[in-house]
């Protein structure tokens, strides 16, 4: 399950679960459903229609994107062994080691990024920019106060020399 399967992280985590072959769930909005349902989502739950811990159980790994109360109600949604991984979660002086276990960030791996160069070029994988900003705007783009947003995936910043 991906959370925010039609994000900028989720829309690349979604695909990389297709292409391993799993079973694809993905929480979104209704006007993107058909959007991650071309990048291989088995399973689209409208998050602003229904609840997907209502809908969902013995789901093996929950990747979450969103963080908050998404994630609180993701843990009931796994399987007794099932794996939850978050990059939207605070850990910064929580006590609960099931947070902490959970929290991902991104390391750079050459095989890993030489694995993915191979996804783009086949078309397995695609890329998909949202927006793109002269570099003074760096800074609003980060922050997220851009109001010339639309789409989906990342932002890009253009540097010229």
């Amino acid at each position: 399950m991906v959370h925010g399967g039609a994000g900028a992280v989720g829309l690349y985590a979604l695909q990389f679960a297709h292409i391993r072959g799993a079973h694809v769930i993905t929480t979104v909005s209704a006007q993107a459903t058909d959007f991650v349902k071309q990048l291989g989502a088995d399973e689209v739950v409208d998050y602003r229609a229904s609840r997907f811990e209502q809908e969902l159980r013995d789901v093996d790994v929950v990747f979450d994107t969103v963080g908050g109360d998404t994630l609180e109600r993701s843990w009931g949604v796994l399987k007794p062994a099932g794996r939850m991984v978050t990059i939207a979660a605070d850990i910064e002086g929580t006590a609960d080691q099931r947070l902490k276990d959970a929290f991902f960030i991104v390391q750079p791996n050459q095989k890993q990024l030489v694995e993915i160069a191979k996804y783009l070029d086949a078309g397995q994988l695609r890329a998909f920019v949202k927006t793109a900003v002269p570099l003074n705007e760096a800074s609003a783009a980060y922050s997220g106060a851009l109001s010339r947003t639309g789409g989906y995936g990342k932002i890009v910043i253009n540097v010229t020399a």
